[in-house]
């Protein structure tokens, strides 16, 4: 790692959403590009995934004996603990690359630059495999580009860290999307349908409108348990990994035990968003209360 050529990344940073802000898109380009090389100049490091030819992120295979990988939140360490079995101890980067490629796919994919914005997605999760907001840029690049069959492989593998209503309903999107464009409406209509139910889009709502009129039938009033019948025999699962719920969880308790009451408070609203139930919600209230008191003797 050269650390000499890093020193001044977060503040060049900070200059480049000046520029993205001001609308200069070519420019911004220009500057973050030239940002990232910099970066892929500087870092050797194993990194802690890579994202294979049949696009599936899987941990990376090295001598090194330590692994690096770009922290949005703590809970993203241990689920990828649990879902990735790294080989090596885990260390965390202080700068966080994963969120710089993030960002420069989706600037890429909005200026139509899909194979760029790809690119930019598959270094984002070789530095953080478990962040979803680029699996699910990952899955639009491929959208994009029409190679349907990566959308949906991708969007598979985000689902396991869809752990809020809005995200689950993201999710079955993307599953209507699919099928939708694989001539099955019926399928596509069931999984707009069923999106609504976590989190109500008008995306959704316009999508129905439209599979209507192209069935010239009304869509019918929704039926949870045939829908979830359906997803049963396409292999799309009917609802949240209980799995990725439970380590969220978990990571609650741990960062309460720390006094982390900050980082508790965002593992338990997760939980909270999804499960709706009651004594989360008590507990999401202790942690607020407890946070205003420490504001207040912090004064």
């Amino acid at each position: 790692m050269n650390l000499e050529k890093l020193t001044n990344i977060k503040t060049e940073f900070k200059g480049y959403k000046e520029i993205l802000d001001s609308g200069d898109y070519e420019k911004a380009y220009e500057m973050l590009d030239k940002l990232l090389k910099t970066i892929e100049e500087s870092l050797d490091e194993r990194r802690a995934a890579k994202v294979n030819s049949d696009a599936v992120v899987e941990l990376t295979k090295d001598s090194k004996e330590e692994i690096y990988m770009s922290l949005n939140h703590v809970m993203e360490y241990y689920l990828y603990e649990v879902y990735f079995e790294p080989d090596a101890e885990v260390k965390t980067l202080d700068l966080p690359v994963g969120e710089y490629y993030r960002t420069f796919g989706e600037l890429c994919q909005n200026m139509g630059k899909y194979k760029a914005a790809e690119d930019a997605y598959k270094k984002a999760l070789s530095w953080n495999p478990v962040d979803l907001d680029s699996y699910l840029g990952l899955a639009e690049s491929y959208k994009y580009q029409n190679m349907l069959n990566r959308f949906l492989e991708v969007t598979k593998q985000a689902y396991r860290y869809c752990c809020t209503r809005a995200t689950m309903a993201r999710y079955y999107r993307n599953i209507a999307y699919y099928y939708l464009s694989s001539y099955k409406p019926e399928i596509a209509r069931d999984a707009y349908q069923y999106s609504n139910v976590y989190y109500h889009t008008d995306n959704a709502d316009s999508e129905l409108k439209y599979i209507e009129e192209a069935l010239e039938k009304k869509i019918p009033d929704i039926d949870i348990r045939r829908i979830q019948k359906v997803f049963t025999e396409e292999n799309v699962e009917p609802g949240p990994d209980s799995k990725t719920i439970g380590i969220i969880y978990r990571v609650g308790e741990l960062m309460m035990q720390d006094n982390e009451l900050a980082l508790a408070r965002d593992c338990f609203s997760i939980c909270y968003d999804i499960t709706q139930e009651q004594q989360l919600g008590s507990i999401l209230d202790q942690l607020e209360e407890a946070l205003k008191e420490d504001s207040n003797g912090n004064e």
